[in-house]
């Protein structure tokens, strides 16, 4: 019989990502190395895995923050008053989780809301319009550092329709009339990674 887990607990034995995290907006640490420790935790805990003699190893299941922020960027869900910060990608991310007041503007965090009946709370994703794409760099990136310690892994990804169910939708758009164009999405997913 082979055995598998759905995600491992990011934030690292000591909370290493939370004071990484903290110390990058205080502008103790850089993005370059924010992004380095994140690699090397994500290394530590891959092979902890392996060492444990998992089967289907996930991978994709670590987050800056949150896994439906994290499916909003790898769909292209970026509101407006964010993507018009014209910031990058890390710190467009962080904006919505966060907020941002700087030189680019000013913006509230993206509201939360609790995921199901559990006291974990997800950043509620705001379409507001139906120009989804698939913007698979996390993912791919993240599955290609493990295959090149050895590891093979399994992606983790939020499902398109918990993904839809869970959104906050504006104007005329609905679950429904965006449905079509995530499952197309969601398709192209094992053909990103696997080609």
């Amino acid at each position: 019989m082979k055995n598998a887990i759905i995600g491992y607990p990011r934030i690292g034995a000591q909370r290493e990502l939370k004071f990484w995290i903290e110390d990058y907006f205080k502008g103790k640490l850089s993005k370059d190395d924010l992004e380095k420790h994140a690699k090397n935790l994500r290394a530590i805990q891959w092979q902890a895995i392996k060492d444990a003699d998992i089967d289907y190893i996930p991978c994709n299941d670590f987050s800056f923050y949150d896994g439906m922020l994290d499916t909003a960027m790898m769909l292209n869900v970026i509101p407006a008053e964010y993507s018009a910060l014209g910031l990058d990608t890390i710190e467009t991310y962080f904006a919505m989780a966060r907020g941002y007041q700087g030189k680019a503007g000013d913006v509230k965090a993206r509201p939360m809301k609790k995921w199901f009946n559990t006291n974990y709370h997800y950043i509620v994703p705001c379409i507001e319009e139906v120009a989804f794409k698939l913007n698979s760099a996390k993912l791919i990136k993240e599955y290609k550092e493990a295959l090149s310690l050895g590891i093979k892994t399994k992606p983790v990804v939020i499902g398109g329709f918990t993904f839809l169910k869970l959104a906050q939708y504006s104007g005329n758009i609905s679950l429904s009339t965006c449905l079509e164009q995530v499952a197309d999405i969601y398709s192209l997913i094992s053909f990103a990674l696997f080609n």
